[in-house]
């Protein structure tokens, strides 16, 4: 029989997990059930560390360079904040956007140490994202006599932009992956619902990240490259010949290089503000927290038209000016350094858990070229999620697990 004490750390493991999935699930849905599962979740892995904490080091261990790495960036950013007119406000901004989001990485790969659990927490965040992707398509449906298409479904179109950029990818590996017919149907559907709502979005920034990012991960996983990397240009071309003929569509993505196009012009005297920002303040930036008030009342170009915008319309032009070189140098360290964790893990492993990860890093990093996506709340909660999940699956200790 088992002893007392192990009993509670079992029952409190079980509760832990159940925490987890209504996270899992609710993530790309609704960022204030999100946040009272991640902060039940959080409490009850801080009682597991009440009774248990001695396994923690072998992980620790295993992704010390993981670790150094978010603590690289933790650390620039906080002195960012610090150097800051408004220290206070940057601080709590920090521990709300930062702290609080990467910590759904701790319960997840110190606690969970079942494989069937890791793939029933990424079940449960799937099928979140159809339901999600499902809500656009339910919003427009009613709408599609409009001349203008832009919804989001449970959230706004940028964000599901982002969502959907990072899961597009991911929904065709699992669909090329898996040889169970009831899987592939269900991820052929997801595909196709996914495509059908990055387009009722009318993020432009999405439809490119996807485009780029789609072929790319087949291209990397396909052993057979030109069969598959070919079907999926052959597929993109259909997709590009429906927004041709769909004047809404195509309308909206001949914008795309038109500089004179309100959102573009717009976004181009934000960048050349966020870039004077940088050269005034090259080391720390402007402090973090501090882009809005230092936007709207010293840095906005005469030229603006959009006066109240609080951030600048890229992850990269927005972490310079509000972070200077350093902030930025350690977001940058934090891209490559997770690209070479999955693809070198995917070349000895071939599992398929850094793929996904891949995925959601790049869906994030190529649209957070024209959008602020890092901090965004289910964007940032879902890439750090997905990276705890690929950790927590690669497991060495586990790695033998069915």
């Amino acid at each position: 029989m088992k002893d007392d004490s192990t009993s509670k750390i079992d029952k409190v493991e079980k509760v832990l997990f159940y925490f987890l999935c209504g996270f899992a699930l609710s993530l790309p849905l609704s960022k204030a059930t999100t946040n009272i599962f991640l902060s039940l979740a959080l409490i009850t892995f801080f009682v597991r560390i009440f009774y248990k904490r001695d396994d923690f080091s072998k992980v620790f261990r295993e992704y010390k360079n993981i670790f150094v790495v978010i603590f690289f960036l933790l650390a620039a950013i906080f002195i960012s904040a610090l150097t800051s007119d408004f220290v206070l406000q940057g601080i709590k901004r920090f521990l709300e956007r930062y702290v609080f989001h990467i910590a759904i990485i701790f319960p997840t790969i110190f606690v969970i140490r079942d494989k069937k659990k890791i793939f029933r927490l990424a079940e449960f965040l799937i099928c979140g994202a159809v339901l999600s992707n499902l809500s656009v398509i339910f919003q427009a449906a009613p709408k599609l006599s409009a001349k203008v298409w832009r919804f989001g479904g449970v959230t706004s179109g940028m964000i599901q932009g982002s969502l959907l950029s990072m899961f597009l990818p991911i929904y065709i590996l699992l669909f090329l992956h898996f040889k169970e017919h009831r899987l592939k149907i269900f991820f052929f559907l997801a595909s196709i619902i996914g495509t059908v709502s990055i387009l009722l979005t009318g993020t432009r920034g999405a439809w490119l990240a996807a485009a780029i990012l789609i072929p790319t991960v087949i291209l990397i996983y396909s052993e057979k490259k030109l069969k598959n990397f070919s079907a999926t240009l052959a597929t993109l071309a259909i997709v590009g010949g429906i927004i041709f003929f769909t004047p809404t569509l195509s309308n909206r993505l001949a914008t795309v290089t038109d500089l004179h196009m309100q959102s573009n012009s717009e976004r181009l005297l934000m960048w050349k503000s966020a870039w004077q920002m940088f050269k005034d303040n090259p080391i720390f930036g402007v402090g973090y927290g501090e882009y809005k008030f230092a936007y709207q009342t010293k840095y906005i170009s005469p030229q603006a038209k959009e006066k109240n915008l609080e951030h600048a319309h890229s992850n990269f032009f927005q972490i310079l000016a509000e972070c200077g070189i350093v902030g930025f140098s350690a977001f940058i360290f934090m891209i490559v350094y997770f690209s070479y964790f999955c693809l070198r893990g995917w070349s000895k492993e071939k599992n398929l858990a850094y793929l996904m990860f891949f995925s959601a890093l790049w869906g994030m990093v190529l649209h957070g070229l024209t959008e602020y996506n890092f901090e965004t709340a289910m964007t940032s909660k879902i890439f750090w999620f997905a990276l705890a999940l690929c950790l927590a699956y690669c497991r060495k200790d586990i790695s033998a697990e069915d």
